[in-house]
């Protein structure tokens, strides 16, 4: 696995913390490595700003604890779906709300 080909297929998503441009074209240069860790010194293309970067590799693992599959169960145990409509209408009552959390779960 290729840490700095991930890094640079990734950089895009990401803005320079000191100019805010895209990181998409920043220089990659790999400092360290041990095992699935990596220190890789990242250089921003628009104002040369450099930082070091810790990145941590995840492999596959197997699930801790088992994944409960609700399709087994009825339908009606479930409830019914909610909407989008419905965490909109939510989310803009949360915006006035003035309260606690034991407030509002009553």
């Amino acid at each position: 696995m290729d840490v700095l080909d991930i890094l640079r297929r990734q950089a895009g998503r990401f803005q320079c913390p000191k100019c805010g441009e895209s990181l998409a074209n920043c220089e990659l240069e790999m400092i360290g490595q041990h095992d699935d860790q990596s220190l890789v010194r990242v250089t921003c293309a628009h104002c040369k700003d450099t930082r070091m970067i810790a990145v941590a590799i995840a492999t596959e693992v197997e699930p801790q604890t088992p994944l409960v599959d609700h399709r087994d169960q009825p339908s009606d145990d479930l409830g019914a779906a909610i909407s989008a409509d419905e965490v909109l209408d939510a989310r803009l009552a949360l915006t006035t709300f003035q309260g606690d959390l034991n407030s509002l779960l009553r």
